[in-house]
């Protein structure tokens, strides 16, 4: 699979691992399972996504794993923090885990649900567009219409980013899947 700017995301997140400052963080890590008891999606998946695991993972070198196979699957977390605030030994889990999902994204490995929402983001500003049924169901409930969305804004801000061009680069990959 191709990848993008000619990085491999492997190598390049191995270096990211130990060659910085998350190198240290995550040699702080001495397992104690905090991360997952506390985690909504470990709950909520009856511990099939585990975030001690990535972090174990991670410390190890299993990059390849975390990003081309994505088991586990990094792109399951919220980003929620909570993982982080309850680690004892201040782990920089949120970072460690948007390496991991940048990483992913370079080698175009992101799961469809995701660069679909991005998408719609991208072209509408919102995720969920504004439709007459959302709109009638906010007068019902009482609230306000939904705040415009300046479209060309957005897509000034995700030019500041590769995510246009990942898009771009995913769907021609999906194109060229379709033809085969």
């Amino acid at each position: 699979m191709e990848k993008i700017e000619n990085i491999d995301p492997v190598l390049s997140l191995h270096d990211e691992f130990t060659d910085s400052e998350l190198a240290t963080s995550l040699n702080l890590c001495y397992n104690c399972s905090t991360c997952s008891t506390i985690c909504p999606v470990a709950l909520e998946t009856e511990g099939k996504f585990n975030p001690r695991s990535i972090i174990l993972l991670s410390n190890f070198g299993y990059e390849k794993r975390l990003i081309v196979d994505l088991t586990p699957n990094v792109w399951q977390c919220t980003m929620c923090e909570l993982c982080q605030e309850a680690c004892p030994e201040g782990v920089n889990l949120h970072e460690i885990f948007l390496r991991i999902k940048n990483a992913s994204a370079r080698y175009h490995n992101i799961p469809k649900s995701y660069t679909s929402e991005t998408n719609q983001v991208y072209l509408f500003g919102k995720a969920v567009p504004s439709q007459p049924v959302i709109e009638k169901r906010r007068e019902q409930l009482g609230l306000p219409k939904s705040p415009s969305t300046d479209v060309d804004e957005i897509k000034k801000l995700m030019g500041m980013t590769p995510v246009e061009n990942i898009l771009k680069e995913i769907e021609e990959l999906e194109k060229t899947k379709e033809e085969k």
